[in-house]
């Protein structure tokens, strides 16, 4: 998105990952006319993972996919202290819940650690 701005070449649909400063960048530059769309699992997924493999460990049976939900917001929909944090590093994912499967780490957590 930088590139097009330095090339002074108008805004094109972007897609992204659920990084903190894409969703900034995204945000910051909607009024410019930037339209986005940011999704995916985060790193959450892997404590997902490892509970499942704790329960096989545990002798439990265990389903052989699981499936998470998209954290994913587009524009116009971007909103401050929930889908970006204006305040925060650029470099952590964004959307790290899955409740379903008991996993709830808040942005604010993960910055804290």
């Amino acid at each position: 998105v930088q590139a097009m701005i330095d090339a002074k070449h108008a805004f094109v649909p972007f897609g992204g990952e659920t990084e903190n400063g894409f969703r900034k960048f995204c945000a910051a530059h909607a009024a410019d006319g930037l339209k986005c769309s940011s999704a995916g699992t985060g790193p959450a997924q892997v404590a997902v993972a490892i509970k499942t493999a704790i329960s096989a460990l545990e002798g439990n049976v265990v389903p052989q996919s699981v499936k998470l939900p998209l954290a994913i917001v587009e524009d116009p929909n971007f909103k401050e202290g929930q889908d970006y944090f204006p305040d925060q590093s650029d470099n952590f994912f964004v959307g790290n819940s899955f409740p379903t499967c008991g996993i709830n780490f808040s942005a604010q957590e993960i910055m804290g650690q």
